[in-house]
């Protein structure tokens, strides 16, 4: 007990202790006034974009009319897209990398890049997340603040020269200090930061204690200059009762269609219509801009974060038909805004959106079933995290953050329902796309999960005896091809010459991009899509070596070739034979042991 207890206390991890709580302590004072000056440059662009720009090329504006309209609506048309074209020439002359949503950047530079972001990026990011929202860009804060704290996280990380592994977790630290400060939700945050890594149930658990401390210093520092009060006001609310719940899941089963629809479009946007534009791409989120200030014209309700609109709903101030209206429009925006390449975060508009599919659905129960839908106003903040829960992956952080920054703790339960169902109901389906499914498929944990086991196993031991190989001539057109593997169960295809050699190879993302120019399907062959550097193991190769080749190249197989000739192509190896072989091997460690407490007992 006293050997224990010196263990505890002993010098070296005393100093462990103390240093991780300073680093802990400085990053999250660092992230809270990032968040103080993030929310000032935010409140200074919104007043110089929306009042005072307005106001200066028209006096008076509020009070002109043209067709009947005040002169400050016509505005709005061009405003946003001002915006987006100053947002633009920032973030692409200075830091490309900072486009878009901000949390899918932290998320790959934890999982590709070993924890390491430009020092430049927090700063481009910051002022280009408060030009593009303050101009009415439908984006949030979530994306640039996860930014502003991991990229102090990554630069401390640096100056201290600490290892990889710590600095993916300053990293993560710094994320959580900031979004903890600026959502006033430091517990919320702390877990989203260690959950929001991963698309299903798993968490960077070395990360949390780190995480925790940060928020709660971050959170500190903001509210001493911005005050504890929570983001949203809302009336007390009673207690679900059981007749309450089966409401609940029936709106967790709404929520996951109208989810798959805001993630799909958005994407698709970006895929099918932004990219495909013969723009400059410092140009594009000027488009993106315009097209929020056409949509904002009819429906001013869908610029910015919309927080204020949100309490409306809360307030029950909204119509009905007006919510439905703003889910899709907020859609539409949100899409415009961050799929063209603008700066800022996904977490505002998806609250958003969950908040207006709530109000509108509360409003029919309590309509049909007023006995018992007794509070409409229940199903807005309900709405508000179990949608983002579906849609970001984050069932736990998700919930708690929107109980953080309401108070409505008395929901936890129906939230619980409907961001578990939501969550299930969206499988694979994730607004981030740089999540990896667990630990296990992160680049940042190979050598992590039993090295011995995968040193020890062999190629051959994972792959399929008597499985065919499909392959793919070089001369085979893309109509062929495409017929071809929409019917394989295979991921990637080898493409051989005429003699069997291998000269690249084609995965499904392959087949996805050749898919988006349709003009050229009948002139493309498959050597002209195939990639032709090919990373390849032979059946001696160790399990260990082919994982970390998958992660390297993000793949989820590999040809494997002969030996004696590196040119054939003999199989394929997929992460799913590689589980199945590690999963065998551990069957056969224990079963000496089960067999031994058999004996025993």
């Amino acid at each position: 007990m006293k050997t224990e207890l010196l263990k505890m206390f002993s010098s070296h991890r005393m100093k462990r202790i103390w240093r991780g709580t300073l680093i802990g302590i400085m990053i999250g004072i660092v992230s809270g006034l990032g968040g103080i000056v993030f929310n000032f440059l935010l409140q200074t662009g919104t007043k110089f974009f929306m009042v005072d720009l307005i106001h200066l090329i028209v006096p008076g504006s509020s009070d002109r009319y043209f067709l009947g309209i005040p002169l400050d609506r016509w505005m709005m048309l061009w405003i946003p897209g001002l915006g987006g074209l100053i947002s633009g020439l920032i973030v692409f002359s200075f830091a490309p990398e900072a486009e878009g949503h901000g949390t899918d950047a932290m998320i790959d530079s934890f999982h590709r890049k070993e924890g390491v972001i430009r020092r430049r990026v927090p700063i481009v990011k910051t002022i280009a997340s408060a030009i593009t929202i303050g101009s009415g860009g439908s984006a949030g804060k979530e994306g640039p603040i996860a930014q502003i704290g991991a990229g102090f996280g990554a630069f401390l990380a640096s100056v201290l020269k600490v290892s990889v592994r710590e600095r993916r977790i300053m990293l993560l630290t710094g994320a959580a200090g900031g979004i903890g400060a600026i959502f006033k939700a430091p517990l919320g945050a702390a877990l989203f930061a260690a959950e929001v890594l991963y698309r299903k149930e798993d968490f960077e658990f070395e990360a949390i204690i780190p995480c925790i401390l940060s928020s709660i210093v971050g959170f500190m520092v903001f509210t001493l200059y911005e005050g504890s009060a929570t983001i949203f006001r809302i009336p007390n609310f009673a207690l679900a009762t059981p007749s309450q719940l089966p409401f609940y899941a029936v709106f967790g089963c709404l929520c996951a269609p109208v989810g798959y629809a805001y993630i799909r479009f958005f994407y698709g946007t970006r895929d099918r219509f932004f990219r495909r534009i013969n723009l400059p791409k410092s140009l594009k989120p000027a488009l993106g801009g315009v097209m929020v200030g056409v949509l904002a014209f009819f429906l001013p309700e869908i610029l910015g974060g919309g927080y204020t609109w949100m309490q409306s709903a809360i307030d029950g101030q909204l119509a009905t038909r007006l919510m439905v209206v703003l889910v899709f429009a907020k859609i539409v925006a949100t899409s415009c805004t961050i799929s063209s390449g603008g700066s800022g975060g996904v977490f505002a508009p998806s609250l958003f959106i969950g908040s207006m599919l709530g109000g509108a659905y509360g409003n029919l129960c309590h309509r049909f079933f007023p006995s018992i839908a007794t509070e409409p106003a229940a199903f807005v903040l309900v709405g508000m995290g179990g949608f983002f829960a579906g849609v970001a992956k984050v069932p736990i952080a998700s919930l708690i953050m929107v109980a953080e920054m309401t108070g409505g703790y008395s929901l936890i339960v129906p939230m619980m329902i409907v961001s578990s169902l939501a969550y299930l109901l969206l499988g694979n389906v994730s607004l981030y796309e740089k999540q990896v499914p667990t630990r296990v498929d992160s680049p940042a944990h190979i050598g992590d999960f039993a090295v011995d086991i995968m040193d020890h196993l062999r190629v051959r031991d994972a792959v399929v005896k008597n499985r065919k190989v499909e392959t793919i001539p070089e001369s085979m057109p893309f109509e062929h091809i495409l017929q071809l593997m929409l019917l394989s169960h295979q991921q990637d295809f080898p493409v051989i010459d005429g003699v069997g050699n291998l000269t690249g190879i084609i995965s499904m993302t392959d087949l996805r991009q050749a898919m988006a120019d349709k003009e050229v399907h009948s002139l493309l062959l498959a050597k002209d899509i195939a990639i032709e550097r090919v990373l390849t193991v032979s059946m001696d190769d160790t399990l260990n070596t082919a994982l970390s080749l998958m992660a390297t190249v993000d793949v989820r197989e590999l040809p494997v070739v002969s030996e004696d000739d590196r040119r054939r192509v003999i199989a394929l190896v997929s992460r799913k034979d590689i589980t199945r072989a590690y999963h065998q091997e551990m069957e056969r460690a224990k079963s000496p042991w089960t067999a031994k407490e058999h004996e025993t007992t």
